[in-house]
């Protein structure tokens, strides 16, 4: 996924990784106390402190402070004249920090953006001097401008009309396409400060050489800004996106062995008698060890989730970068696909905590273990024979999980010491030194990671567990009837991924790549791909951008069939004019679009401020008082949803608690707003002695900057606070650096009154948080664009996708079960057209969580009229959506291996055999998609659902197959590869229909259901009797 605007990914990876990176989980648990660290290492470990995010802090404060150091240079000084400190700004606002390709692509963004506002600028000046020529003539009265060649003359209503005007419709345009291109976010804020500062300057120009003397100054200090920010991002601790990439590899390597780690210890958890009942401990909030194993498993998987989707989204610059490295775009993207497999059978052995949840819930297991519950049982001999058989059910899953522990350990061991491998390989890690003598001695005929042989030996230890599991599952079935197949067969697949991972690894090592380097270009068709996609609506990820760091909004395209829908009042056009007479419809569709309405919004509340400088009795006042930074920060803080809105507001001009350590406790910070900026700029300029002296003020500055760059990469929620606060400091003391450079009567030439810095601090707060106000006010007005209303909207979004997504999984199914899928190979076959849909929609539908998380905590902050909002059941919906996809995720996968047989004779007949009794009935429905589209279309319009509408029954599958051969399902063949893909299918598909009625049902308490029904109600009775026909019709909610 391409994205140009700076991202959560961006920071959060390049910079957390080191830590991450330098873990490597065993399985043996420590069995000394570790020395207790001291202060400063408590205190490091505490704010989450590595290598990687100091160098960043300290690259990040380089580009302001080097701005404002150059401004003591004559020549720097005489060249922009008063509009210096803009230099400073455009420094900051470039993001120097990002990764190379990221950096440059934002950076072209930028230039063209502004090349595109100076032309806007230069075209609005014209139109104004034409307006002041034929109203006024030129006159000969003039005051010194914002820029050295551009003399303000007095002023002229209409020429200060025409900018008005200019200004609206720049502003609105800019801002709409700011809605639809997340990418833009950046490069449109830049867009708007141009234009805010050209356009309130424009009515003063007389001439067009005086306009265009002032736009190119202008333009030649936003230009400044972005170069230095250019050099420090390549000199200043570079860093490329490969880097960031690489550092991802070796966290995914890190995680998947936690997800491994919490695995085996949630196993084991199962293996007590009392599983779910808390160990006894000391204090009172002790939870059963059931329990807290499989929350510790579920996370580990979410992280392991979580970066898998930074890593998608890296990946693509990295695949664009010019580099002189080992590994080219072929490789990084093959690394991915090994990463992807581990990833998917992992994310099914998540699906055994449900499993033995539903399993405990239905036989009560948490009952029993209830201590008061069992002392109040009853002492009748029914009572006891229950209690009994419970037991005896309880035991034997006691039994299985032991006798489960040492092979899957083992297993798991193996595997991470080949991820361990892989890790030496590919360069991400640095192998142990060597063992002693002894030591090698004593584990002769075992390879270590690290050993040229090392995947022969892990493949070997494999085919060996895959080999003893066909007795091991006989005797488990023939004793108990239990089935383990799920999860014998995703751990045995998870290992026949690491083992393509670690031949993958050595592949490279043996072909040479990692002993030299070479020069890597992107190919002609990539970059002709990112030259076309860079402006794609879903191209774009705007993590930090002022709307998504608060409310998690991002476009995600969601297909053809979602937006292009049947108009009932019109028929397709058949001839030209009926065509032409469809495009002019469009223009009112268009004009009706939220991207519109946002634009306007902005557009309007640009104007409530800058209305100021366009009328005669208060342009001085604007000017004075330096009004256009109130504009400026409409457009920074103008945000979609009224949740965001307000949690923005008093994020950026009061303080509210920041959390900021979800380890640590419940430690809170202020938030760097507004007001501690302008706090700030009075420390910074009275410790360096109160009299501006540079030196003193440039170090401090760079401290204070580099401080407030922790909150901007720890919490990127808060970007634009931190932003708005680097922003509002290089305001404050780059003016009073100027003024101390230039002079006072120089700094006036411009209009703006001088103040010193204890009166300049607190007025800038007032401008500030007046425009942040006014922001404010047109996020609500005319109406609100609430966070619950588009989070209800992206709910319905996300149940469209999973529909998608599993008819792409029942299109799989009746290919590989009909043998017409073609070879995986094949880049054109139906089986890898389909993986590559199911991917996308994948991807969409992991981004689409995070932003539902995320508008779910803005209706927090949102102000509601009437009862409150569910956001319960919203929360409840997402996770059962989120439940539903890794299902049919687990499915799409397991179905890979029907019709696949094993290496003898035999057992490739039964693998055929499998395949013609699977394909004689129908394994598969669409039923599933059609319920699926009808909650969404009910959630995304608000209506209510049919009437009597039920999940599809569960279709089992094994008995239509045993009553057409007996045999196919014999547990002699249970150790076949199509068999435990059977297995792992039912269990999916069962989860799957328990969690589709769950799902319905809270669909129903939301949008309520259509009711078809007459009420009689008896006159003669003081109460309602009601009697219900199947006639008529009415809505139940």
């Amino acid at each position: 996924m391409a994205e140009s605007s700076p991202s959560r990914t961006d920071l959060d990876s390049n910079i957390n990784g080191e830590a991450s990176s330098a873990k490597s989980p065993t399985m043996e648990q420590d069995s000394a106390t570790a020395a207790r660290p001291s202060v400063p290492e408590r205190i490091w470990k505490r704010l989450g402190l590595n290598g990687t995010m100091l160098m960043t802090m300290l690259k990040g404060a380089c580009p302001p402070v080097i701005s404002l150091a150059l401004y003591q240079s004559n020549a720097f000084a005489d060249t922009f004249s008063t509009l210096g400190y803009l230099v400073g700004i455009m420094s900051i606002l470039s993001f120097s920090i990002l990764p190379r390709s990221k950096f440059f692509q934002t950076m072209m963004f930028n230039v063209i953006g502004l090349c595109i506002g100076a032309a806007v600028a230069l075209l609005t000046i014209y139109c104004a001097v034409q307006a002041r020529i034929h109203t006024t003539p030129v006159s000969t009265k003039s005051s010194d401008g914002p820029a050295p060649g551009a003399p303000t003359s007095s002023y002229n209503s209409s020429a200060s009309a025409v900018c008005a005007i200019w200004l609206f419709a720049n502003i609105f345009a800019a801002n709409s396409i700011r809605f639809s291109r997340p990418q833009l976010q950046f490069p449109v804020i830049i867009y708007s400060i141009f234009a805010n500062v050209s356009s309130t300057y424009a009515p003063e120009m007389a001439t067009m050489a005086q306009g265009i003397t002032f736009v190119r100054t202008l333009l030649e200090a936003f230009l400044a800004g972005f170069a230095i920010a250019s050099i420090v991002n390549l000199i200043v601790f570079p860093q490329s996106s490969r880097d960031v990439v690489f550092r991802e590899a070796s966290d995914y390597i890190a995680a998947i062995q936690g997800v491994l780690k919490a695995q085996n210890r949630y196993l084991r958890s199962l293996e007590r008698k009392e599983m779910y009942r808390p160990l006894p401990k000391d204090d009172d909030k002790a939870v059963p060890e059931e329990l807290s194993a499989a929350k510790a498993f579920k996370s580990a998987l979410a992280e392991l989730t979580a970066l898998h989707g930074k890593l998608h989204g890296d990946l693509t610059f990295a695949k664009r970068e010019v580099a002189y490295s080992h590994l080219g775009p072929k490789e990084i993207d093959e690394l991915f696909k090994r990463f992807r497999e581990i990833l998917l059978p992992l994310i099914g052995m998540g699906s055994v905590v449900d499993i033995f949840n539903r399993i405990a819930e239905n036989r009560e297991w948490k009952v029993e273990d209830n201590l008061e519950v069992r002392e109040a049982l009853d002492t009748t001999d029914e009572k006891l024979t229950d209690h009994e058989r419970k037991e005896e059910e309880r035991m034997e899953w006691n039994e299985v999980m032991k006798t489960l522990h040492e092979p899957f350990e083992l297993m798991s061991l193996a595997m991470m010491d080949g991820l361990n491998h892989t890790s030496y390989a590919l360069g991400f890690s640095k192998p142990p030194k060597a063992k002693p003598l002894d030591d090698i001695e004593a584990n002769e005929g075992e390879a270590q990671p690290g050993d040229d042989n090392y995947g022969e030996y892990l493949s070997n230890k494999v085919k060996i567990f895959y080999e003893q599991r066909a007795v091991t599952l006989q005797t488990w079935c023939n004793q108990r009837g239990i089935k383990t197949h799920h999860m014998d067969f995703l751990l045995w697949s998870t290992g026949k991924a690491v083992v393509d991972l670690v031949r993958f690894a050595d592949s490279k090592v043996t072909a040479g790549m990692m002993r030299r380097r070479k020069l890597i270009l992107p190919g002609k068709r990539r970059l002709r791909k990112w030259i076309m996609t860079s402006l794609n609506p879903h191209e774009g990820s705007n993590d930090l951008a002022p709307d998504n760091a608060e409310a998690g909004i991002a476009n995600v395209s969601l297909g053809a069939s979602f937006q292009k829908r049947k108009n009932p009042e019109h028929l397709p056009p058949t001839n030209a004019w009926q065509r032409f007479g469809n495009k002019i419809c469009s223009i009112s569709h268009v004009m009706a679009s939220p991207e519109v309405s946002f634009g306007f919004r902005v557009a309007c509340g640009t104007l409530s401020i800058g209305i100021v400088a366009f009328l005669e009795s208060s342009q001085q006042f604007f000017n004075e008082q330096r009004l256009v930074w109130a504009m400026i920060m409409v457009a920074i803080s103008m945000t979609m949803t009224a949740g965001s809105g307000v949690f923005g507001f008093v994020g950026r001009v009061v303080s509210k608690e920041l959390p900021v350590l979800k380890e640590a406790g419940s430690v809170n910070y202020d938030k760097v707003g507004t007001l501690i900026a302008a706090c700030n700029s009075l420390v910074i300029w009275y410790i360096a002695g109160g009299t501006g002296v540079p030196v003193g003020v440039l170090i401090l500055l760079y401290v204070f900057i580099f401080v407030e760059l922790y909150f901007l990469i720890s919490y990127p929620k808060y970007t634009v606070i931190a932003m708005i606060s680097m922003v509002t400091q290089v305001l404050i003391l780059g003016y009073e650096l100027q003024v101390g450079k230039v002079g006072i009567a120089a700094a006036e030439t411009t209009g703006q009154a001088y103040y010193p810095l204890y009166l300049l601090a607190p007025y800038r707060l007032a401008c500030v948080a007046g425009g942040c106000a006014v922001a404010f006010f047109w996020t609500f007005f005319p109406y609100p664009i609430t966070a619950s209303s588009t989070l209800r909207k992206q709910l319905g979004e996300s149940l469209y996708l999973l529909a998608n997504f599993y008819s792409c999984v029942h299109t799989t199914i009746r290919m590989q079960v009909e043998g017409a899928g073609g070879s995986p190979e094949d880049k054109k076959s139906p089986c890898r057209r389909l993986e590559k849909a199911r991917d996308q929609i994948l991807a969409k539908e992991l981004a689409l969580f995070a932003q539902l998380r995320q508008h779910s905590s803005s209706t927090i902050y949102e102000p509601t009229l009437g009862g409150k909002f569910p956001k319960g059941q919203y929360d409840v919906i997402i996770n059962e959506v989120q439940n539903i996809l890794n299902y049919m995720s687990l499915i799409a996968y397991a179905t890979r291996n029907y019709g696949k047989g094993g290496e003898t004779s035999g057992e490739r007949k039964w693998a055929n055999d499998f395949a013609r009794v699977l394909g004689s009935i129908h394994v598969t429905s669409q039923e599933v998609t059609s319920l699926i589209s009808l909650l969404s279309g009910s959630v995304t319009n608000s209506s209510p659902l049919p009437p009597y509408l039920k999940a599809p029954s569960s279709f089992e599958i094994s008995i239509k197959m045993k009553e057409i051969d007996a045999d196919i399902l014999s547990i002699n063949h249970i150790a076949e590869p199509g068999y435990a893909a059977f297995a792992v299918t039912q269990v999916a598909s069962s989860l799957i229909h328990d969690d589709l009625d769950k799902l319905l049902t809270n669909v129903k308490e939301l949008v309520g259901e259509t009711d078809f029904s007459f009420h009689i109600i008896s006159s003669t009775e003081s109460s309602d009797a009601s009697l219900p026909l199947d006639q008529g019709k009415g809505k139940r909610d």
